[in-house]
């Protein structure tokens, strides 16, 4: 009568052994996936940028090709239409991220408004972060970026579909929308001219000082950390399970 439950529980221990096995296996693999596209991306902010034509063509190939580069952009900011992306704080202080699109043949917003420009459509420009009291409202009009400009990057593509809520800030001779993400048929709904689908986050190098407004973000790495810690766990309570098991067994015998 001994047996069977000592049985059992070898059995146990066995099975929930090489279950946490498994799962921390699974997790080096996710460990090592991490590594890859943090690989990738150091190359691509290593390597000389693209231009937008370059983006382009990255895009139709998919859309970690268009992720896993760095390009560049020149021409004007179209600061009577701009975006804020609600909900975006910064060391524990709410704010927003200034969206606004750079029409890149240099001729600024107004030849741009009769169609696309010499450099092709315009580019959506996340500019960087600005404060905001209540994370959704602000007046980037105060953040100005007159002139002809240089942005270098990281792009996103923008997504299709879905319901996306814009309020609308700004009014006159303004239109500033906030939104907690961009679309790309909305977004292209509320422009006078053609625009990229997708956005060009503005690095730091190519924004000036760190201290001035908007903040520009740094390249976000994956996590790798995370994984290493979850493969941790798991073979730990591997560790336990065949432990239990075995000193279970002895009992059982000693009993």
């Amino acid at each position: 009568m001994k047996r069977l439950p000592t049985v059992a529980g070898v059995a146990l221990g066995l099975v929930t052994a090489a279950v946490c096995v498994r799962l921390g296996i699974w997790q080096i693999a996710r460990l090592h996936e991490k590594e890859a596209l943090n690989a990738r991306l150091r190359a691509a902010l290593a390597a000389a940028p693209g231009d937008l034509a370059a983006a382009d063509l990255a895009l139709a190939h998919g859309p970690d090709a268009l992720r896993f580069g760095r390009w560049s952009a020149r021409g004007r900011f179209d600061e009577t239409h701009q975006f804020l992306l609600m909900g975006r704080a910064r060391n524990g202080e709410p704010g927003v991220e200034v969206v606004t699109p750079l029409v890149p043949d240099g001729a600024g917003a107004a030849s741009a408004a009769g169609g696309m420009g010499a450099g092709g459509p315009a580019v959506l420009v996340n500019r960087g972060w600005i404060p905001s009291a209540d994370a959704a409202t602000a007046k980037p009009e105060q953040y100005p970026a007159p002139g002809e400009r240089a942005v270098t990057g990281l792009a996103e593509p923008l997504g299709r579909g879905g319901a996306v809520a814009y309020g609308r800030v700004e009014f006159d001779s303004l239109a500033v929308w906030s939104v907690t993400r961009l679309d790309a048929d909305s977004v292209a709904a509320r422009l006078p001219y053609p625009v990229r689908p997708y956005v060009l986050a503005a690095l730091p190098e190519s924004a000036g000082a760190t201290d001035v407004l908007p903040v520009p973000a740094t390249a976000r790495f994956y996590d790798e950390f995370m994984h290493r810690s979850y493969a941790g766990q798991w073979f730990s309570f591997a560790a336990i399970a065949l432990i239990g098991m075995v000193v279970l067994a002895r009992r059982r015998r000693a009993a």
